[in-house]
Parts: structure tokens; C-alpha cells; sequence
């Protein structure tokens, strides 16, 4: 039996995540995982696991707790989703959590991330000079009763994401707001989930954000039609993953997303989503595109969740060489 013990230092999505996908591992029981705040953790703790992972470890307890494990003989892993070392200048981060991390990473033997450009810049930080590169394990459970076809009165259109994301849907989409509204007009409805764009006069809905599991709930309950997902084109964007094509899909809706990595990855356009180029007119002819085709916006959404049960399984992650 591994016990794995996964070390973080406040709720976020990224914890939620592996949370749930590591502790609800069917195929490999003897896979044990623990998650413990950082502010808990004693010596104790790290002697009676095999391997200590830290995710997204940014201060002097992390590193610490890195070299104490690292003296003791476990081998330690530092989990990274964003490129927290170049992040854009209108995300700050401070100079102290900027060597929290680095120095944490000097005390791992890899670095672990679901994106290849992150582990081939933070690899070389690392002790080990290793790296781990995995996909998202998606269960079985959140790709049951997933429904295509939703029968709405309107095509209902959601954009769902962090506050500070409102920038992008103003500059991608809400331009091309008034035109699908007059094309449309009460054929097709807008919620937003986490961020308030300002829609002016234009009737839409605003949810705030919840917690992981009751976001999935409410988004299934929704039957949303199609969800956005515009992304800028640069290099911090690049070493994102593609959790907005994995939340839409597991929700049954189609997505529109930007044409760019990470999103190309995984996305062909008109067949298991939209792409979009970053302009305008571009947003416009795939959204219009979305909301006239309902067979094909169906048929997008049953091929995505295809994909995902072929390729992020538990199997195929871990038992079949989903790991680089």
C-alpha cells in the first residue's frame, strides 16, 4: 500500500479537485491519500506516509516542510496547475511566495502538473530533475446521466468563471452581445456564474460562485446549451489546462472556446466543441453557429463526453500510460 499525503495551504478548486479524484480511486485501493493543511501538519504526519505531495506550495512553511520530508527519506512532489513563477503583471505575486516556490521545488525529486509546458519550465528547479506529466482523471459518476438533448424554450448560454475573468468576456464577446440579441432575441438567454460582466441593457442572470460540488449540482440542474470559454493567446494562458472543457462536458454543454492552447488539445472544432479566433466577428459566427444547429451542438457534447471517458479514466490515466 503508498500513502500518498497531499500538504496545501487554503481551500481552492485545485484541492477540491485532486481531493476527489484521489480519494475516490475504485481500481487502485492500494493508492491511500490523506489532505492536510500545511498550518496541521506535524513530523509525525510526513513519517507514516511513503510520498509527500505539496500543491501549489508558496511560503516559508512549505519549503521547510519539503526539506524535513526530503531529510527523512520520502520523496516529494510539488503539484503545479498555473505558471505561478511568470504570472501576468496584473496578477501580482509577491517576491516571498515567488521563493516559497522555488524553494519548495528545490526540495522535490519532480514536479507534477496536468500541462507539459509547466513541467518543462519548473523541472530544472527541482532536485530530482524530474517531471511528472498526467491528465485529469474524470469518474465514471460524473459522466452518468448526462443529458444532450435539453428541450429549453431558449438557448440557454452561460459563461462561468472567476471574477477577475470578466475583462476577457468583454473584449471577445460581449461586443458581439447586441447583434446575437437582435439575430435571436428571446430564442436565447445569458448567465453568468462567479463574474458579472457589465451587460448594460441586455436582460441576463447573475449567480454568484459556490463551492466545487455545489457548482457541479447546479450547473447539471441548469441544462445549459452552450458555455464560453474565451482564454487570451500568450504564454501564461499556454500552461493553463483545459478544466473549462472538462466542466462543460461533464454538465452535458457544448462549449465555445478560444482557438488556442489548452483548448486545442482537446478540441476539434465542430465535432466536440467551437473554436473561436480571438476576435469579434470570430465569437460571433461560432456562437451564431451554436445556437442554430442544435443537432450538431448535441452531437458536439455526446462526442466530448465520449472523449472523456476514453481517454481520462482511471485506467487510462493510471494503467495505461496516461503518465509522461
Amino acid at each position: 500500500m503508498s500513502k500518498l499525503l497531499f500538504v496545501f495551504e487554503e481551500d481552492m478548486p485545485t484541492v477540491s479537485i485532486l481531493r476527489d479524484i484521489f480519494t475516490h480511486l475504485k481500481h487502485y485501493p492500494e493508492i491511500v491519500s490523506d489532505f492536510m493543511y500545511m498550518s496541521d501538519i506535524k513530523p509525525e504526519d510526513i513519517d507514516i506516509h511513503d510520498v509527500i505531495i505539496f500543491i501549489r506550495p508558496s511560503n516559508i512553511y512549505s519549503w521547510k516542510i519539503a526539506r524535513r520530508a526530503k531529510e527523512a527519506g520520502h520523496p516529494v512532489i510539488t503539484f503545479c496547475d498555473d505558471d505561478l513563477l511568470n504570472l501576468p503583471k496584473d496578477i501580482p505575486m509577491t517576491p516571498w511566495r515567488k521563493k516559497g516556490l522555488i524553494k519548495a521545488l528545490s526540495f522535490s525529486d519532480a514536479v507534477w502538473s496536468f500541462n507539459e509546458h509547466i513541467v518543462k519550465k519548473y523541472r530544472p528547479f527541482t532536485s530530482g530533475g524530474r517531471s511528472i506529466r498526467t491528465d485529469m482523471i474524470i469518474r465514471p459518476a460524473e459522466l452518468e446521466g448526462i443529458t444532450v438533448k435539453h428541450n429549453n424554450n431558449v438557448v440557454k448560454i452561460v459563461y462561468a468563471a472567476a471574477a477577475s475573468h470578466a475583462a476577457l468576456f468583454d473584449e471577445y464577446v460581449k461586443p458581439i452581445v447586441p447583434e446575437l440579441v437582435r439575430e435571436f432575441g428571446d430564442k436565447i438567454s445569458f448567465t453568468f456564474v462567479g463574474v458579472r460582466p457589465n451587460m448594460e441593457d441586455i436582460e441576463c442572470e447573475y449567480i454568484s460562485g459556490m463551492p466545487l460540488m455545489e457548482y457541479r449540482k447546479f450547473m447539471r440542474e441548469q441544462n445549459f446549451d452552450i458555455g464560453l470559454a474565451p482564454l487570451h493567446v500568450n504564454d501564461f494562458s499556454k500552461c493553463k489546462y483545459f478544466n473549462k472543457f472538462v466542466e462543460y462536458t461533464t454538465q452535458g454543454i457544448a462549449g465555445v472556446y478560444s482557438n488556442t492552447e489548452p483548448y486545442t488539445y482537446v478540441v476539434t472544432d465542430g465535432e466536440n466543441g467551437f473554436l473561436a479566433n480571438n476576435r469579434p466577428e470570430d465569437w460571433l459566427n461560432a456562437m451564431r453557429r451554436a445556437i442554430k444547429d442544435n443537432k450538431l451542438r448535441e452531437q458536439c457534447t455526446a462526442n466530448a463526453i465520449d472523449y472523456l471517458r476514453d481517454r481520462h479514466s482511471e485506467e487510462a490515466i493510471i494503467g495505461g500510460g496516461g503518465i509522461y
